[in-house]
């Protein structure tokens, strides 16, 4: 469990003795093909190779493993986080290779890009829809009929699924001051 209350504030660092953590020492190595040695050596054990495995098979996603090891190792203070990223296609290739060897196949990456800006711009839409509905209930107290029936229907697309048809429900004629026929 985390204790918020002993957690370090802000700023704190600057007051605490100087070179108190790894990262805020130089790095032990600096350059990219040692470090990569590095990384190879290290991951070449048997046993850590066997864990991998176990990660893949459960669904993790390479950019993800090797993130996660750089990172630690930057956080230990055995290189700077840019040559960690430097480093990282070569120890992807590695660990890759290696996985081949047990017969897994390797995700590159979790994350569907097509997927994540459909989220993100219905995401948008659905925050600029209720902002436009907040605003209009605090000038008149009301709200149009378009706005909501434009809420209701994302809520709708979020709970059905993408493969079966909507149905396409009669719309009301706009009755705002911008609306057509308005005058």
């Amino acid at each position: 469990m985390v204790d918020l209350l002993n957690a370090p504030i802000p700023g704190q660092s600057l007051t605490d003795t100087p070179k108190n953590s790894p990262w805020e020492s130089p790095p032990e190595m600096v350059k990219v093909p040692e470090i990569v040695d590095y990384y190879i050596g290290s991951l070449a054990d048997d046993d850590k190779m066997e864990d991998l495995a176990i990660l893949f098979e459960l669904g993790a996603d390479l950019r993800g493993i090797v993130k996660t090891i750089t990172t630690a190792g930057a956080m230990k203070g055995l290189h700077t986080v840019e040559a960690g990223i430097l480093a990282a296609p070569v120890i992807g290739a590695f660990i890759k290779a290696a996985m081949s060897e047990y017969d897994i196949k390797v995700k590159e990456t979790s994350l569907d890009m097509e997927k994540a800006q459909s989220m993100k711009e219905k995401d948008r839409l659905k925050l600029l829809t209720m902002a436009a509905i907040e605003k209009e209930a605090k000038q008149d107290g009301t709200t149009s009929g378009i706005l909501d029936e434009i809420r209701e229907n994302m809520d709708v697309e979020e709970e059905a699924p993408m493969s079966e048809p909507t149905q396409e429900q009669p719309q009301e004629e706009p009755k705002g001051l911008m609306s057509r026929g308005a005058v």
